[in-house]
């Protein structure tokens, strides 16, 4: 249910985050189905971009100083690109967190934990942090500002530039999604 964390020779503790339908379920789930990786990404960028246009509308001042906060450590810690991904799950957990929506959050946190492994991976590879950074302040503005048709444009926005390029040949993924966050055909604006 993701309330408690076991670490093995140290202790069961109080998850820190908010609660998971867990990693190994969906990955579960993922290997039964034959869940692809395009399809989770799907699922993200749905995710995505709703939760941060209810942010925008349901957000409070605290929400947006440790969105801010998240931000300046991610111009911070560029150079260190597993530091760096440290503070962009951070930002999109507290994206999740000022829906308001507890089982939006749970759903977002279970796809980012699933992800995360991946993520951590691809993000050794990162030759340019710095668009992605001010992307986040982008969309940080846009929910700071209360402005949900920005802050979910954004945040599509930035789901789609870091995909996979491989994957906007996707069946069903195709076309309508391509022209919804205003890509050509070939993936790029």
């Amino acid at each position: 249910m993701g309330v408690m964390k076991v670490r093995h020779g140290v202790g069961t503790f109080i998850a820190d985050g908010p609660p998971a339908f867990g990693k190994a379920s969906v990955s579960f789930m993922g290997a039964l189905h034959g869940f692809q990786s395009w399809q989770m990404f799907e699922t993200r960028l749905i995710l995505e971009g709703n939760l941060a246009a209810l942010a925008a509308e349901r957000g409070s001042e605290e929400h947006h100083a440790a969105l801010a906060e998240e931000v300046a450590e991610m111009f911070a810690s560029m150079s260190g690109p597993a530091d760096y991904l440290v503070h962009d799950v951070r930002f999109h957990r507290i994206i999740s967190q000022a829906s308001g929506n507890p089982i939006l959050a749970a759903l977002m946190e279970t796809i980012t934990t699933a992800m995360y492994d991946k993520r951590l991976k691809t993000v050794e590879r990162s030759i340019d942090m710095r668009e992605s950074a001010e992307m986040h302040r982008e969309i940080y503005r846009a929910v700071r500002a209360r402005d949900p048709l920005e802050a979910r444009r954004l945040m599509e926005q930035h789901c789609g530039w870091r995909k996979p390029r491989r994957a906007w040949n996707a069946p069903r993924f195709g076309k309508r999604l391509r022209a919804h966050l205003g890509r050509s055909e070939s993936g790029r604006s």
